[in-house]
């Protein structure tokens, strides 16, 4: 497949094409502040995920995505079963998962994207220190409609000043 105009073509990158691109990616010097995925390109997990138990049972889950090694910093996302929702345990689940981020992991940032169809989750992450960096507009589709997906993010130092590191 390719698109052209007078002056350029498009050619979609086939899986013999990717040493050529390689080798003329290589000659900018800035490619390797471009990409940590492909200069990082290590072992090293791009996603965490932990199933949230309570009383025995498997109730929801908590998540590190789209990690980056290189950057310190993660997205989180989790989600509960409607039954046990309202009992502080997506609160619990992501402060411990706040924890391992920022005490263990040494990441210095994490990020949250709530669709704005969900404002208990909005107050939750505000409730627990991320502040509003961004608003998608339009960018989810639920239900039949386009839904703004809001951008949140939280410094390791801010999320230090409130929850002091237990001695």
């Amino acid at each position: 497949m390719w698109l052209e105009s007078d002056d350029i073509r498009l050619q979609l990158v086939r899986p013999q094409d990717k040493d050529e691109l390689k080798i003329a990616q290589e000659q900018l010097p800035e490619w390797y502040n471009l990409s940590e995925k492909e200069v990082y390109s290590g072992d090293m997990p791009e996603r965490m995920t932990f199933g949230i138990l309570h009383a025995g049972k498997t109730v929801g889950a908590a998540e590190l995505l789209n990690i980056r090694w290189f950057n310190h910093k993660s997205e989180i996302r989790f989600w509960l079963l409607p039954e046990v929702r309202g009992k502080g345990l997506a609160k619990a689940a992501l402060e411990l998962l706040m924890d391992l981020a920022f005490n263990t992991l040494n990441f210095h940032r994490l990020e949250a994207e709530v669709y704005a169809y969900n404002p208990k989750a909005q107050k939750l992450v505000e409730k627990l220190g991320f502040r509003l960096e961004g608003v998608l507009r339009e960018a989810k589709y639920y239900k039949g409609k386009y839904h703004d997906i809001i951008r949140y993010g939280i410094l390791r130092q801010e999320f230090l000043n409130s929850h002091p590191i237990k001695g």
